[in-house]
């Protein structure tokens, strides 16, 4: 991939977004807003964005429209739709597992519809309004049903990551089965026949995504007492040798699959212009290694030192090198 390949996928980004961006003003806002107001749930704004904004753009743009990128086709205005509804349904779900602890037995009754209404919470409510919502215009498959059990069940095992005493082995053995259930989750919404080694790019693809997300959220996983690579590792620059090597390994699972040799290019490209701001965040995070004598104790490192600014010219100039950098692994 060169520069001016580059500046395409970013475009293609941008023009995705946007149009994402307008589909959920269009059709979830509207049912999200009715199904709050019917049980009068008022979500806090950290929810509100997740439900209104990051989940449904997320899902839709970087994950889903990149599976289907080994397909050569883009997402329908059906699977776009569930997408949307799933999103808000798996954001509730994420709240109900880390912030009120609830375990996998209680989210099936709430799945199965078996809680009793006298134990119906509002936001318990409204997650049932979205999954009615969403299951009038889908019909759950097997592969959908068993998904949505693992992504439950490794969401609630990744609670195992606030133990101090956690092993850097155990860390990235339930981000990689968290993150790649939950994409295989996503999968399985789609109208298509995944082969074995297009589930395997599915579920690596999650596994990278996380790293990706641990290395921006640094600050907030510290702060909320969480234990990730980054931390785990021997070092900031052991973790960034642990991020390339995934993503190398995901571009080996891209090239594994039995499809036409453009798809893969467009897939291993396409995901490299998003995995480089995971690898910009590590380079920042980097300084800490010389900064900061051993042992490093994480809550005194500077706010500036965890946080990666995109506002930094030097940041921006180095997304478009690493993509090109983990295009070519």
């Amino acid at each position: 991939m060169n520069y001016f390949q580059l500046l395409y996928y970013t475009a293609d980004y941008g023009v995705r977004i946007y149009k994402q961006l307008i589909f959920i003003k269009s059709f979830l806002l509207p049912k999200v807003d009715a199904a709050c107001n019917r049980f009068d749930y008022h979500p806090s704004k950290k929810e509100k964005d997740k439900i209104r904004f990051y989940y449904p753009l997320f899902n839709h743009v970087v994950n889903c429209e990149t599976y289907l990128t080994i397909k050569n086709r883009p997402l329908s205005r059906a699977e776009t739709e569930r997408l949307a509804l799933l999103s808000v349904s798996a954001t509730l779900y994420d709240d109900f597992i880390d912030e009120e602890k609830w375990s996998s037995e209680r989210l099936m009754q709430i799945f199965e519809k078996k809680i009793s209404q006298a134990n119906r919470t509002p936001k318990i409510n409204v997650l049932m309004a979205i999954d009615d919502e969403l299951k009038s215009i889908y019909t759950p498959s097997a592969f959908y049903n068993d998904s949505l059990k693992l992504a439950i069940n490794w969401q609630i095992t990744s609670a195992k990551q606030l133990d101090s005493d956690i092993s850097l082995a155990e860390v990235l053995h339930i981000s990689k089965e968290k993150c790649g259930n939950s994409s295989l989750l996503w999968a399985s919404i789609l109208d298509e026949q995944w082969t074995e080694k297009e589930k395997c790019f599915i579920h690596q693809s999650g596994f990278v995504g996380q790293l990706v997300n641990d290395a921006y959220d640094a600050i907030k996983d510290i702060q909320d007492g969480g234990y990730t690579y980054i931390r785990k590792a021997s070092s900031v620059a052991e973790a960034k040798k642990i991020f390339i090597n995934e993503c190398r390994n995901l571009n080996q699972t891209v090239r594994d699959c039995s499809i036409p040799e453009r798809n893969k290019i467009k897939t291993i490209r396409r995901m490299a212009c998003i995995h480089a701001f995971g690898l910009v965040a590590l380079t920042h995070l980097e300084k800490i290694d010389t900064k900061y004598a051993r042992p490093i104790y994480w809550q005194n490192i500077k706010r500036s030192d965890l946080i990666t600014d995109m506002d930094f010219w030097n940041n921006r100039v180095n997304v478009l090198k690493f993509a090109l950098f983990l295009a070519k692994l």
